[in-house]
């Protein structure tokens, strides 16, 4: 009778923690690449290439157009042990918000640059950051942009598959800096889920504008879920 009552009290507290989660219309985390491969101009212009395109109208737009808005959070990533959230999950739904996060990146400090590069355990991080937030999101993705291959941990397939299975997608924004095969690298072991792709993106502006063009698919809930690459 004791044990009855344990998994009914711990059904019950179960659904009422999913209850609890905020909807929104997607979930995503946006994951960069702190890497000592990444050099400081780069990383300054993954991070104001973020904060830009979330203040260009089409952008502001296409959140505030999404049933109950979108759930964000940075993320830099290097090696398993220094992965941390630059900026905590925010709900955007309005200018403000929208502004406020935006801000956030653009004074986010770097993070401890690991001398390795691990695309899998960055996939394993940003996965359990979805998986224990507070949202509840119809779609729910992660954006991998980096300029490398992971050479630390195991293949990024692994973690690919496991977030992939949990009704994930993951994206990528790719700066090949001299890896010819690195798209292909991206697209075969990195990205998966329902619409994923990836993208190319060079410096400054450029990057601002693919970042821009990446975010109007992931967070446009239609193009999303009817489109591949």
């Amino acid at each position: 009778m004791i044990f009855r009552c344990a998994v009914a009290a711990a059904a019950i507290a179960a659904c009422t923690t999913a209850q609890a989660r905020e909807r929104v219309a997607v979930e995503l985390v946006l994951a960069v690449d702190t890497s000592v491969s990444v050099s400081a101009e780069e990383y300054r212009f993954q991070m104001s290439g973020i904060a830009e395109a979330f203040r260009t109208p089409e952008i502001a737009g296409i959140i505030q157009r999404q049933p109950n808005g979108v759930a964000v959070t940075l993320v830099h990533w290097s090696v398993g042990s220094l992965n941390r959230q630059a900026v905590g999950w925010r709900h955007l739904h309005g200018p403000e918000s929208i502004l406020a996060f935006s801000r956030l990146v653009d004074q986010a400090p770097r993070s401890s640059a690991g001398r390795g590069t691990s695309i899998a355990y960055a996939i394993d991080y940003a996965t359990r950051l979805i998986e224990t937030n507070g949202f509840d999101g119809t779609a729910r993705k992660i954006d991998i942009s980096g300029d490398a291959r992971n050479n630390s941990g195991p293949s990024p397939a692994h973690f690919r598959d496991k977030a992939v299975s949990l009704g994930i997608t993951i994206n990528g924004l790719v700066i090949p800096d001299g890896d010819r095969e690195l798209v292909s690298y991206y697209r075969y072991l990195v990205t998966g889920g329902d619409g994923s792709f990836v993208m190319t993106a060079s410096r400054g502006e450029d990057f601002a504008a693919a970042m821009q063009r990446k975010l109007s698919r992931e967070l446009d809930l239609f193009l999303s879920m009817n489109t591949a690459e």
